[in-house]
């Protein structure tokens, strides 16, 4: 049970308010509701047939003929991508997403954002996340991203993870990151419900939280294209032109889709588990494996938020 929920997220037993309440933040995501087959907010079941590729729909928009950046991927990662290109002043950049924003696996993602990581620049990163997700987005778009501080909680069944979750704990006092390393009995008063027979401590990090993937992406578009960049949904990728410049340094020329090229001289790669296939459009090696994960989904129970 505590290899299937190293990241077991919990909450106290007491309801809390939602996080939209009193703060005047609309819930915007894709749509999500329960499903017919399981009462669990997503639109599709994994079983589900996908859909035909939306590329044969046409683009949400005309393509542009130029654009200074095209990110390729609209994921979790080609939106924040966008967002923070566009916070940061630059100008005409471009989203490609071969269907509809998160169709691709960021709409099942579970949404755990725990900010302790064995690296330092993971834990500098995962803070910034934070607070553009639990508070920045909020601010600039009125929309709510589902951010739920629940808490996170990391299981240890042997000695050697307890000790690794020490060393966690004090890489992330350096950093401001609030985090404790309770043994069983401590475990316990804070959840109760929790079985801690067998476990030897765990780490509590109380600000860690979850957030809704749809509504998360749908607000960093929102975001970017405020401030002036482009999404266009529908938009398969087919191919990326490079040049050898004077110099032998093969360089990005343009962007080729189903419905028509894009000149750019910058190509953002998030594709995410088909990023392989978008390097090999450069002939580029993305040294990336995609593997099987599972997450249990569960209906609503009572005492956990």
């Amino acid at each position: 049970m505590a290899l299937l929920s190293r990241a077991l997220r919990v909450a106290a037993t007491c309801p809390r308010r939602s996080p939209a309440q009193g703060l005047g933040l609309r819930l915007l995501t894709s749509g999500a509701r329960p499903t017919p087959e399981k009462n669990v907010p997503y639109q599709q079941t994994l079983k589900e047939a996908r859909e035909p590729c939306a590329g044969a729909r046409g683009p949400s928009r005309p393509l542009p003929s130029t654009a200074n950046v095209v990110v390729i991927g609209g994921g979790s990662l080609g939106c924040q991508t966008l967002y923070h290109l566009a916070k940061l002043g630059v100008s005409g950049a471009v989203l490609l997403e071969r269907e509809r924003l998160t169709s691709g696996t960021t709409w099942h993602t579970a949404g755990l954002l725990w900010q302790l990581r064995p690296s330092d620049v993971e834990v500098e990163l995962l803070a910034h996340t934070r607070r553009v997700v639990s508070r920045d987005l909020g601010e600039e778009t009125g929309l709510h991203t589902g951010w739920i501080q629940n808490g996170g909680l990391f299981i240890a069944s042997n000695r050697q993870r307890l000790d690794e979750y020490k060393r966690l704990m004090s890489l992330g006092k350096a950093y401001g990151v609030e985090s404790h390393v309770l043994s069983p009995a401590e475990t316990k008063a804070l959840y109760p419900l929790m079985n801690v027979n067998d476990l030897y401590g765990t780490l509590y990090v109380p600000h860690d939280g979850t957030m809704d993937p749809a509504g998360t992406c749908t607000a960093l578009a929102r975001a970017a294209t405020a401030r002036g960049a482009q999404v266009i949904e529908n938009c398969p990728v087919t191919g990326i032109s490079v040049r050898t410049d004077d110099f032998g340094v093969r360089r990005v020329e343009a962007v080729e889709t189903e419905h028509g090229s894009i000149q750019t001289p910058c190509v953002v790669n998030c594709a995410g588990v088909w990023a392989r296939a978008v390097g090999r459009m450069a002939a580029v090696r993305v040294p990336l494996v995609a593997m099987h994960h599972a997450y249990v989904v569960t209906e609503r129970i009572e005492g956990i938020q």
